[in-house]
């Protein structure tokens, strides 16, 4: 799996750690960028006490679980799963570096040591890259997501048994 002890040291810097109320600024921040935005069904820039309305509504929800994806101790993202929703962010300076191709198996083990048995999601189709990604990772198109009557995405799901 590894070619070298450095591979090694990579992988292993890529840890999961539950999202705590310090985080949630560090959040919105990765949120609102422009290219988190566009992903989004709402692509409109959020103000904090919105964000932190949802964060408390998270929060108290059962069937929510969220981290914060570290990379060399420096917090680079987080992921999350809300009532079998899955999604994630990372920060603009971190896309692109094999980051998620090493917290998405973490997030696979915490979710299925919960009892889960599948995920969902949802990619809007101008984001040709995302649904790449999605696809990879094993998720299915199930259908058509709309919004005010018209399609925008593909629903997703990937069965984790």
């Amino acid at each position: 799996m590894f070619n070298s002890n450095d591979d090694l040291d990579e992988y292993l810097n890529v840890k999961l750690r539950p999202v705590k109320q310090s985080d949630w600024k560090f959040i919105l921040e990765i949120r609102n960028q422009e290219a988190v935005r566009k992903a989004c069904y709402d692509t409109s820039i959020i103000d904090y006490s919105t964000h932190e309305k949802y964060m408390k509504k998270l929060d108290n929800t059962t069937n929510c679980h969220q981290w914060i994806i570290v990379y060399n101790n420096k917090d680079v993202g987080q992921a999350k799963v809300d009532d079998l929703v899955f999604g994630y962010m990372l920060s603009p300076e971190y896309r692109g570096k094999g980051i998620w191709t090493k917290a998405y198996p973490l997030v696979l083990k915490e979710v299925k040591k919960m009892g889960y048995t599948k995920l969902k999601g949802t990619v809007k189709f101008n984001q040709k890259k995302l649904l790449e990604i999605a696809l990879g990772l094993g998720f299915i198109k199930t259908g058509i997501r709309s919004k005010d009557g018209k399609p925008v995405g593909y629903e997703m799901e990937k069965n984790l048994g």
